[in-house]
């Protein structure tokens, strides 16, 4: 029987060929991606379900296909919000209902090229990761026009942010706990993370990493969403604390 890990990596080898095939062959991409999401939800992978369901709305969206875009972005919204990403579920709720604006080419034309490749292959990771490089008055620029065509949204981020910063808290503190010495809370520690990686948080990598030392924060936060980051963020703040 194929464990966790394999599945996940089964999955993303599916949604990768879907990719390729989208352009060429709609029905053939359409069914690997209802492949990798079964082995996605089989695996405990809900939140790579959700985003992956996501990311195929947004490019039938780009294609100039919204009919076949809704169901797909109306699903991740489902999952989002059952996994409690309250703004990652308004934004594909807001697409599917066409409130968003098309990605067009002429809009994908006018931003720095490492952001325009990540809407291109709907990578939320790689977007963060390519507003977080640009100048600070670059980062603004292609925040707020994200932010004003619904692609992204900034107080629903914070909001979502805080909100789980202050429900793990305890959690927070006794990872601080683990990283400056104190071995007796980790074990419990670990089954919360491992529970909160079962559904959707990826803040377990990031938290190892700590309690081997590692404190830079953009290393730390490499490739996480909004809520980890901030959790992230928290965490080392806690650590820097007297």
């Amino acid at each position: 029987m194929s464990n966790p890990a394999q599945l996940k990596a089964e999955a993303d080898a599916l949604i990768a060929r879907g990719k390729a095939l989208i352009a060429t062959d709609l029905p053939q991409a359409t069914d690997l991606l209802n492949q990798a999401v079964r082995l996605y939800w089989a695996a405990g992978e809900y939140y790579s379900a959700a985003a992956q369901t996501g990311n195929y709305g947004w490019a039938l969206r780009r294609m100039g296909r919204p009919d076949l875009a809704r169901p797909y972005l109306a699903r991740a919204a489902e999952i989002f919000a059952d996994l409690g990403l309250a703004d990652f579920a308004e934004r594909h709720r807001a697409a599917a209902e066409d409130i968003a604006a098309d990605l067009t080419p002429e809009f994908l034309a006018s931003l720095p090229p490492a952001v325009r490749q990540a809407l291109e292959q709907g990578d939320g990771a790689l977007l963060q990761f390519a507003i977080n490089t640009l100048p600070t008055d670059q980062q603004q620029m292609v925040i707020d026009r994200l932010s004003a065509i619904g692609l992204i949204s900034l107080a629903e981020s914070a909001e979502d942010a805080n909100h789980a910063v202050q429900q793990f808290e305890p959690l927070l503190q006794a990872i601080v706990a683990v990283a400056r010495g104190d071995e007796s809370e980790r074990p419990d520690v670990e089954r919360a993370l491992d529970d909160l990686e079962r559904k959707g948080w990826r803040i377990r990598k990031a938290v190892r990493q700590i309690w081997q030392g590692e404190r830079r924060r953009q290393r730390l936060t490499y490739g996480l969403d909004e809520v980890d980051t901030a959790i992230v963020h928290r965490i080392l703040d806690l650590l820097n604390a007297p």
